[in-house]
């Protein structure tokens, strides 16, 4: 796993405290269009074919699996938010049944860490059932994925669906339900329903240290969904996101979860970690 360092100036995955990744690599090719007309690549991406290129043999677009990861989380005595798919999306049609057991597996039996898992395949979310500590997430979609440029249809349809897969999970209970709107890169507001939410996440799109500036009036217009009174939703906003941040409160908020268990006995058959 990896520590998030969010000192010196390096912040991180600001909303985490480790990165675990049982499983790597992506099919999805994701791009987005900003407003400025710049299309911004996926991050995960940009990191596998530069500096973490040796360990992508094959390239991004293909899938590996670690077993050798699995209990990881197990050797971290103290009580964490680790973000079980940065670097892939476990619920990717490429990713086998048994596979995502195994992850969920783990995460049951360590139960006093908190997981958070994101995709953009949100109707796989609902072939699994997940332990209470799991927060499940789906990413807004892009502009661009599998090569083909999503028309606004297809994209507000894809945003319905997910709402909808996010109302069935959070019925279910007691799982944390998230939305991770990063980059916001075109105006959502009026296709989120807050109701199916526990927590939101805002940003901006980012390669390197250079950032893209979404519409202002994209974040204020989400903002106003997001904190509609009779069902108010945490959010955090991304570190990419404050040089454009004038305008609107800054917000790093996160949802009211149940506290996550003592480490159980497990640990002595692994060692102890920090």
């Amino acid at each position: 796993m990896n520590k998030q360092d969010k000192g010196n100036g390096n912040r991180g995955i600001e909303w985490t405290d480790h990165t675990w990744n049982p499983a790597t690599g992506c099919f999805h090719g994701c791009r987005w269009r900003m407003p400025d007309g710049t299309v911004a690549q996926c991050y995960a991406e940009t990191i596998a074919e530069g500096v973490a290129h040796a360990t992508y043999p094959h390239g991004f677009a293909h899938h590996y699996w670690h077993p050798e990861r699995l209990l990881e989380p197990l050797t971290v005595s103290t009580p964490s938010k680790i973000f079980l798919d940065s670097m892939s999306d476990l619920m990717g049609h490429w990713v086998h049944d048994t596979q995502i057991d195994a992850v969920l597996d783990i995460c049951k039996r360590a139960d006093w860490h908190t997981f958070q898992l994101l995709t953009k395949h949100p109707r796989r979310l609902l072939h699994f059932d997940y332990p209470p500590n799991v927060w499940i997430g789906v990413s807004m979609v892009p502009d661009v994925i599998n090569g083909g440029e999503l028309t606004d249809i297809q994209q507000e349809r894809w945003m319905h669906s997910a709402f909808e897969v996010l109302g069935e999970l959070k019925d279910r209970g007691p799982n944390v339900t998230f939305m991770s709107f990063e980059p916001l890169s075109w105006p959502v507001a009026h296709l989120v329903d807050p109701v199916t939410l526990s927590w939101s996440i805002i940003g901006a799109a980012s390669r390197g240290s250079h950032y893209y500036a979404p519409e202002k009036r994209a974040v204020l217009g989400l903002l106003t969904v997001l904190k509609d009174r009779d069902h108010p939703v945490p959010v955090f906003m991304k570190g990419n996101l404050r040089p454009f941040a004038q305008g609107f409160d800054w917000l790093e908020e996160f949802p009211d979860a149940p506290a996550p268990a003592n480490p159980s006995a497990q640990l002595s058959m692994f060692g102890e970690g920090q």
